[in-house]
């Protein structure tokens, strides 16, 4: 993980390295090159010595990225297929994705891969050219600025800092699954990828066999690290089905869970997971935010909506804690819910609305709020998240899954994933009802004591970010 900031044309961005400077502190710097500047701050986990440090160049290919190639094996194999003989300098998915983008180009590069991204690239071949892109389910955030000059960034906090700012009008994320070309004459998108969500004949025991070994092969997909790595346990089935599956290449994970209320439920559930796995479990104290403390969430993940804003005190917390026990990746369960339509309005808009489309569409507005929301959060304290329930292969499966080889009646809306796990985990996580998070630790209802209404305080701490403009 790492911070990410270009703009069209020679320009000062310092600055904006500087503002993001959480997101990669291990190294920081900037370049001019094609007629784009580019700035990167560096959280080293792959390769971690200076030979992968960014800016990084590959023949007239520059790029700055943030994220985790999981595949970048695969990818090495077909750039020196196009390229035999080709020497590598680095260990790292960097100088794979740098290498890919100029011997492959994008239109081939960004399809093949298998990982979390957002990438700002030059390329001598087209100067004058600032080309951005961003993974297939938008797990990496990335914003542009449209004034003249375009600007890109990680976080909108970065454009302040160069002294440009922040309107609804002026600023669009990247959306997920597309690469622009963005020059001085306008933005030339292309969309890369489009989710499928084909319906297959299965049962919901076949779906159940098939959803564990696809959670298993996202799991080592997503151990590819030079530095230490924790987990989540919230006390739900998704983060204990991860943390089962890391369990079985790292005997001595350490897990990190939320407590507020020392008898809730989820925090009695994740006792009983860590237990049963025998691993260590690192019980973090949240306190009840004050009001400065929700504005501070606001002002980290950018964005009004007031769920997010409530985990996200406690991702906050919990992301200190990681990195203050010296972890730099942890890994969570954000989209579990989404493939499963497992939250209680999702059952009565399923009455109307198609399945296979409900949950595609679901999961593709996850790109502007939980996924985001993990990703400032835990990088805020200079932490990776990573989210094995957005491997592609495995959102393709659940996705092309039918309702009776997932859901068994209202009250198992993700019964696929109870049977996968049955056994494999405490009865009491795999049998227990869906529970959002904020609710199970008591945060929401903790919350109301300190605000009046907080979705109102929310919105106005947003627009003091955000700016409306007509």
């Amino acid at each position: 993980m790492c911070g990410v900031a270009a703009i069209l044309g020679a320009a000062n961005l310092a600055p904006a390295a500087a503002r993001l400077s959480h997101r990669g502190p291990d190294a920081a710097a900037t370049v001019t090159v094609a007629g784009v500047t580019l700035a990167h701050t560096r959280l080293a986990i792959q390769d971690p010595g200076g030979r992968s440090d960014q800016p990084f160049r590959d023949g007239p290919v520059t790029i700055v990225y943030n994220g985790e190639i999981y595949n970048a094996a695969d990818l090495r194999l077909a750039v020196e297929r196009a390229d035999p003989g080709r020497a590598w300098k680095t260990t790292g998915d960097t100088e794979v994705f740098a290498a890919a983008l100029h011997i492959l180009g994008p239109d081939t590069t960004l399809p093949l891969v298998n990982g979390m991204f957002a990438v700002a690239w030059a390329d001598e071949r087209q100067p004058g050219v600032l080309h951005v892109a961003r993974d297939r389910h938008g797990e990496i955030p990335l914003h542009l600025h449209l004034a003249q000059p375009v600007a890109a960034a990680s976080e909108l906090k970065a454009f302040t800092a160069i002294g440009r700012p922040v309107a609804e009008n002026s600023v669009a994320d990247v959306p997920a699954g597309h690469w622009a070309a963005i020059s001085r004459t306008g933005i030339a998108w292309t969309r890369y990828h489009k989710q499928s969500c084909a319906p297959v004949a299965s049962s919901l025991a076949k779906g159940s066999v098939a959803l564990k070994s696809s959670l298993a092969r996202a799991v080592r997909r997503r151990l590819i690290s030079d530095v230490p790595v924790c987990a989540l346990l919230s006390g739900g089935i998704d983060s204990a089905a991860i943390t089962y599956e890391l369990v079985q290449h790292r005997p001595g994970l350490v897990a990190y869970t939320a407590r507020m209320d020392p008898k809730s439920r989820d925090l009695r559930c994740a006792r009983e997971v860590a237990e049963q796995l025998d691993i260590e479990l690192v019980e973090v104290d949240i306190p009840v935010p004050t009001a400065s403390d929700l504005a501070r969430v606001v002002s980290v993940i950018e964005m009004p909506y007031k769920a997010q804003i409530e985990i996200g005190w406690a991702c906050l917390r919990l992301a200190e804690a990681m990195r203050g026990d010296g972890f730099k990746v942890t890994y969570s369960g954000e989209g579990s819910d989404e493939l499963w339509a497992s939250y209680g309005f999702a059952y009565h808009a399923l009455q109307t609305t198609d399945w296979h489309v409900y949950r595609r569409d679901l999961m593709a507005t996850q790109s502007r709020k939980n996924f985001p929301r993990v990703n400032k959060t835990f990088m805020a304290s200079s932490v990776e998240g990573r989210l094995p329930f957005c491997d592609p292969d495995l959102v393709d499966l659940a996705l092309s899954l039918p309702r009776h080889a997932v859901a068994d009646g209202k009250a198992h809306p993700k019964a696929v994933l109870q049977h996968a796990y049955a056994g494999l985990l405490p009865d009491s996580v795999v049998r227990r009802p869906k529970v959002a998070f904020q609710d199970g630790l008591g945060l929401k209802t903790a919350i109301t004591q300190v605000l009046h209404d907080p979705a109102r305080f929310y919105r106005a701490e947003y627009r003091r970010i955000v700016r409306s403009e007509s």
